[in-house]
């Protein structure tokens, strides 16, 4: 057995990566890291653990630790890689887990004693105890167990105070977009949890937080089951709060274009609080939603759209839409029309963004085997993703320029974040609602995604 000092226990740390640029940060300090919290739960007892979050405090490369694990996003990489190394230096043994190192394991072994590809609760205990017996392997494949009784995230080792609290409810999505990489990660799977565990995490959460953050890649879901699982948790919530039971007052989630549709889903989402629907619109091309495999979006139709959002905003919830830009189908009467889009849809908020290839999702491979690539020195070339992570051009556009297409980013999205249109979001939002908090909500969430595209250098 590996060898500790006898007068403490042993311990492990694990470490959220910077991600270098906070300009371009639009997570800085919204949430902690969630999937530290479920792996520090499942930490066997007779060891120590500490979370620390890098985009809120600091590194001691020095402490006194035995074993060291460092989660990992395409963006965070580069900077997780250096964590890692400046560890080893130390001679500790550290793992990388996460998505990026789950998708590009081979190239993660370089930095590291062992590699975690998917979930890592189930696997962290026998990946502790081959390091108690110096038996450590390269690589392990964390299991796709059941979410039924799963432990909750150890939301006390989370240092600092963070815009939300973030809860999950199910892992994995029931569409397989070509841009995304959790269908892949998650191997195909869309496992949800039980309404009622769910339900007891919301009552246990710690006070001082308004609003939950629902991280599920899309809480409404596609299937009949997953669509009365959603109604039956926003009952459940309300239900809850109306016994003086929750702490929080609002909640946010993703969902896809046909939870908008649903004017039952979306009164019941209402009445438990929910304040913001992040939905993917991707584009108003339908031979660009062929491309990214958005069914759901050609089902109900681009010209609905307005509609749709209307349907949210009637019952008092913001709309955060995502549109990307840059598709093969794309050209310049498409830009035109996405144009019109965003200056007659009335979002509340908005993600505009050009197409990006990240590893593990089909647009990747695809672009790689075409040879339209511009990513080809790993791990150097991540830094072009994390860099420009909005409106950063890594392949080969087939109907623009690069910096028309960038320069269009920035100029609608600016157009649409004017202090002008502003302000008028946050009047409509007040003369619907009453709600000079909500009003104010408004302004805030606008101007901080604003400076995202200001501070755009292109």
């Amino acid at each position: 057995m590996k060898t500790t000092n006898n007068k403490r226990k042993p311990k492990i740390v694990f470490i959220q990566p910077r991600f270098e640029n906070k300009k371009l940060d639009r997570n800085y300090k919204t949430i902690y890291p969630l999937g530290l919290g479920y792996l520090a739960a499942y930490v066997p007892d007779h060891w120590d653990v500490e979370i620390i979050d890098e985009q809120v405090e600091k590194i001691d490369f020095d402490m006194d630790v035995d074993l060291v694990g460092i989660t990992t996003t395409t963006l965070t990489a580069n900077r997780a890689y250096e964590i890692a190394e400046e560890f080893r230096k130390r001679n500790k043994k550290v793992i990388l887990g996460g998505v990026h190192a789950s998708m590009c394991p081979e190239e993660a072994q370089q930095y590291c004693d062992a590699v975690c590809i998917g979930d890592g609760e189930h696997i962290i205990g026998q990946i502790i105890k081959d390091f108690e017996n110096n038996n450590l392997k390269k690589v392990y494949i964390g299991k796709l167990e059941p979410l039924k009784n799963l432990k909750l995230p150890r939301r006390d080792l989370f240092k600092k105070k963070y815009s939300f609290i973030p809860v999950s409810t199910s892992r994995g999505c029931p569409f397989n977009c070509s841009f995304c990489a959790i269908n892949k990660f998650y191997r195909g799977t869309y496992r949800k949890r039980d309404v009622e565990d769910v339900i007891e995490e919301l009552k246990q959460l710690p006070k001082g937080y308004d609003i939950v953050f629902f991280t599920d890649g899309n809480m409404y879901g596609y299937s009949k089951e997953d669509i009365k699982r959603f109604k039956t948790i926003c009952k459940r919530i309300y239900e809850e709060k109306s016994k003086g039971n929750l702490n929080f007052k609002y909640f946010m989630c993703y969902v896809s274009v046909n939870a908008l549709a649903d004017i039952d889903a979306l009164e019941l989402a209402s009445k438990a609080g929910c304040s913001v629907l992040l939905v993917g619109f991707e584009s108003i091309n339908p031979e660009s939603l062929k491309e990214m495999s958005k069914g759901i979006n050609l089902k109900y139709g681009v010209d609905s759209y307005n509609h749709l959002i209307k349907n949210a905003q009637n019952r008092n919830m913001l709309v955060l839409g995502e549109l990307i830009v840059g598709n093969d189908s794309d050209d310049m009467e498409t830009l035109d029309r996405t144009r019109e889009f965003i200056k007659k849809a009335d979002l509340d908020i908005l993600r505009l963004q050009i197409l990006q290839p990240f590893p593990g999702t089909r647009v990747f491979e695809k672009l790689k085997n075409e040879g339209r690539l511009y990513l080809k020195n790993f791990p150097e070339d991540w830094k072009k993703l994390r860099d420009g992570f909005l409106v950063g051009v890594n392949f080969k556009l087939k109907h623009f320029k690069e910096k028309e297409l960038q320069r269009w980013v920035k100029k609608v999205a600016l157009e649409f974040y004017s202090l002008k249109n502003i302000l008028a979001r946050a009047w409509k939002v007040f003369r619907v609602s009453k709600n000079i908090k909500a009003a104010l909500t408004v302004i805030v969430m606008n101007i901080k995604s604003s400076k995202t595209y200001i501070n755009l250098n292109v």
